[in-house]
C-alpha cells in the first residue's frame, strides 16, 4: 500500500499472505532482530535483482525499515541519525507519530519501504509482497501520486455482480489466445462499463485506486513469478477465489494483475505512458480492434450471472442488517468525533472489511488512527466521514472515560474530552 507521507490509507498487502520462511522452529513466534531483519532485506534486494529495473526503469530496492508493532522495535537497511549500528543493520524504536503500516513513507530526507513485522508467505507470496511495497516507493518519482475515492457501488448487490462478472471473464481472457481471449477481454470491459450506467462516476472513482494498488499488485505478481504463463494463471486464480467480506477498497488487488498483464499483450509500452490520470479498462480497450459494441446482459448468462445473482441477493439482505447496526450505534446514538488535524493524521486498517454507509461515509470494523490528539485503536467499527476530516465512535460514558464499546484512547499531553452538540456525545480539546 502506497503512502503520502503519514497520512496512511490502509495495510497495504494485509491477509494475501499465510507462511513464513525464516530461520525460526516451526510454530515459534518469529523474533525481529539483526539476522531476520537482514534476511528480509537480502531477500528484497533479490526480488529487485530479478526485476533490474526493467518494469519501470529504476531499481525497486532502497531505503527499508522493517518494524515491529508490538515493541516498536525499528530495523533498517541504511544509517540514519536516529538509529544505531548492530549487526550489519540499523536499529532504533518506531517513533511515537508512526503508524507500523506495509507502506512507503518519507521519513528523514529519504523515501522508504517499511514493512511491518512478521513478513509472512511463502517464497512467492512474500516476492509478490516485496515487490508490491517497493514499487509504492517509486510512485513519487514516477509521477504516479496515489489517489483515494470511495467506492460504496462496491458493496451493493449490482455492483458486486458485475464486478464478479468483469473478474470471470477477465479470467477466462488470461487463460485464453486469440479469439477467445479477445472476446473474454470485450465482455469483461462491457462488464465494467454496466457499473458506470448503474452507478453514475463508478469507473472514474475506481481508477484511482486500481491504478494506485492495483498497479502495485501488478508489479508485485509480474516480478514474482517464474515467467509469464506463471503470473497469468496467479491473476487468474485470484480473479476467481476472492473472498473478502467487502470490494470496495480491496478490489484492485485483484482487478489490477489481470488488466497489467493483459496490457502486456496487447499494448506494450504501457507502463512507459502511464500517468496519475491512466485508466487500465480505457488503456485495454483502445488497444483492441474496432468491434461491434457488446451486450452486456446477454453475455453476463455465460458467466453464470444466475447463480451470482442469487448470492448477492442473500448478501445483500444480511449486509443491509449490519449497515443498520452501525447506522444505530455511529450515526444514531451518542458518539465521540475525533478530528482529523491534517498533517499528522495517520490512519493503519485492513481493506478487506469496510462497510459504506452511503453519505455518512465507511465503517472501518478495525482501524487505529492518530493525530495531534492521540491515538485511537478501534476493534469494533468506526465510521470515517467521507471527506476524511473526521472519524466517529460510540460515546464513552463520561468525559473521564477513554474507552468504549470496541475501542481505546489515548489522549496526549495537554488534550481532554469535552461535551459535543449533540446531547450525550464529546469530542476532543486541547487545554
Amino acid at each position: 500500500m502506497n503512502d503520502t507521507g503519514w497520512r496512511r490509507w490502509g495495510l497495504a498487502a494485509m491477509g494475501f499472505c499465510t507462511a513464513l520462511l525464516m530461520t525460526q522452529a516451526v510454530n515459534a513466534e518469529p523474533v525481529l532482530n539483526a539476522e531476520t531483519a537482514r534476511t528480509v532485506f537480502t531477500e528484497a534486494k533479490a526480488v529487485s535483482d530479478k526485476d533490474g529495473g526493467a518494469l519501470w526503469g529504476m531499481t525497486l530496492f532502497g531505503p527499508m525499515m522493517i518494524v515491529d508493532p508490538d515493541t516498536r522495535k525499528l530495523i533498517a537497511s541504511v544509517p540514519d541519525d536516529t538509529l544505531k549500528a548492530e549487526g550489519g543493520v540499523f536499529v532504533g524504536t518506531m517513533p511515537k507519530d508512526m503508524l507500523p503500516a506495509n507502506t512507503a513513507l518519507d521519513w528523514h530526507g529519504k523515501r522508504w519501504t517499511m514493512l511491518e513485522w512478521p513478513v509472512w508467505g511463502n517464497r512467492q507470496e512474500r516476492a509478490r509482497l516485496l515487490a508490491h511495497e517497493q514499487f509504492h516507493r517509486l510512485q513519487p518519482a514516477l509521477h504516479l501520486a496515489p489517489t483515494e475515492a470511495a467506492n460504496p457501488q462496491l458493496d451493493t448487490l449490482e455492483g458486486r455482480l458485475w464486478l464478479q462478472l468483469e473478474w470471470r471473464a477477465l479470467a477466462v481472457a488470461l487463460t485464453s489466445s486469440g479469439k477467445a481471449r479477445t472476446e473474454a477481454i470485450r465482455d469483461a470491459l462491457a462488464f465494467h462499463d454496466r457499473r458506470d450506467v448503474l452507478f453514475a462516476g463508478a469507473s472514474a472513482h475506481e481508477r484511482g485506486l486500481l491504478l494506485n494498488e492495483g498497479v502495485a499488485e501488478y508489479t508485485g505478481i509480474r516480478v514474482a513469478s517464474a515467467d509469464t504463463a506463471s503470473a497469468q494463471w496467479i491473476a487468474a486464480g485470484k480473479l476467481l477465489s476472492s473472498k473478502e467480506k467487502t470490494w470496495v477498497r480491496s478490489f484492485p488487488y485483484v482487478s489490477g494483475p489481470a488488466y497489467g498483464l493483459l496490457l502486456d499483450a496487447y499494448a506494450p509500452g504501457w507502463r512507459a505512458k502511464l500517468t496519475a490520470q491512466s485508466d487500465l479498462p480505457s488503456l485495454l480497450a483502445a488497444a483492441l480492434p474496432k468491434a461491434a459494441p457488446v451486450n452486456a446482459l446477454a453475455r453476463a448468462k455465460r458467466y453464470g450471472e444466475a447463480e451470482l445473482r442469487l448470492a448477492e441477493t442473500e448478501r445483500a439482505a444480511e449486509n443491509e442488517a449490519v449497515r443498520k447496526a452501525y447506522r444505530a450505534k455511529l450515526i444514531d446514538g451518542p458518539v465521540l468525533v475525533l478530528p482529523n488535524l491534517g498533517q499528522h493524521f495517520n490512519v493503519s486498517f485492513d481493506p478487506r472489511e469496510l462497510v459504506p454507509l452511503d453519505e455518512a461515509g465507511t465503517v472501518y470494523p478495525t482501524i487505529t488512527v492518530s493525530d495531534d490528539w492521540g491515538s485511537l485503536s478501534v476493534k469494533e467499527g468506526a465510521l470515517m466521514s467521507p471527506d476524511w476530516q473526521r472519524i466517529t465512535v460510540s460515546a464513552p460514558s463520561d468525559a473521564k472515560t477513554l474507552a468504549g464499546a470496541g475501542w481505546k484512547l489515548e489522549l496526549a499531553a495537554g488534550w481532554k474530552l469535552v461535551p459535543a452538540e449533540k446531547p450525550g456525545s464529546f469530542t476532543v480539546k486541547k487545554d
